[in-house]
């Protein structure tokens, strides 16, 4: 698959739009890759790692992508210009995020049981209707995310920057 490179201001490459929709790419090591603005709508990341803080995802979409078992920990899902990863129904179970910036993404009714969240900054971030339950979201940031109707049974909220009794509506 061709992509068109340009170079940040930092000099690393950042791809334009890379369209692995409804691609296998279970148990591939994608570590460090720049997925900038990836496509990944349907993709099967099961088992894949994609570890690192330079593993960029911000303006990827994974809507209803099947990330089971994935480990993203570390990763950064910031851009400065404001452009937003969008996971909304991603199945992520179990998936290892822990210390991912994932600040402003979209989540809503994303399937995030037993997800390893520690540490991780989720400020502003669409929660809504998601499946949190049995998650570790010791050390997160929840100012103003948005948690309404999800389902935190069981997860682990200690040391939290702001405790799930404070943020947005918890059901």
């Amino acid at each position: 698959m061709g992509t068109d490179d340009t170079a940040s201001e930092d000099g690393t490459a950042q791809g334009c739009c890379i369209n692995f929709k409804v691609a296998n790419l279970s148990r591939c090591n994608l570590a460090c890759a720049s997925l900038y603005c990836a496509n990944l709508e349907r993709a099967d990341l099961s088992g894949s790692v994609l570890d690192g803080r330079c593993a960029n995802l911000p303006g990827v979409k994974m809507l209803r992508s099947n990330a089971e078992g994935a480990s993203l920990k570390g990763c950064n899902s910031e851009d400065p210009s404001g452009l937003k990863a969008n996971l909304e129904g991603a199945n992520m179970k179990g998936v290892a995020m822990e210390g991912s910036q994932m600040t402003g993404i979209n989540l809503r009714v994303a399937t995030l049981r037993n997800t390893k969240l520690k540490n991780c900054s989720l400020r502003g971030t669409t929660l809504a209707g998601t499946d949190l339950e049995n998650c570790d979201l010791s050390g997160c940031d929840l100012q103003e995310a948005n948690l309404r109707g999800s389902d935190v049974k069981g997860a682990i909220s200690e040391e939290m920057l702001t405790p799930l009794h404070m943020s947005q509506s918890v059901r």
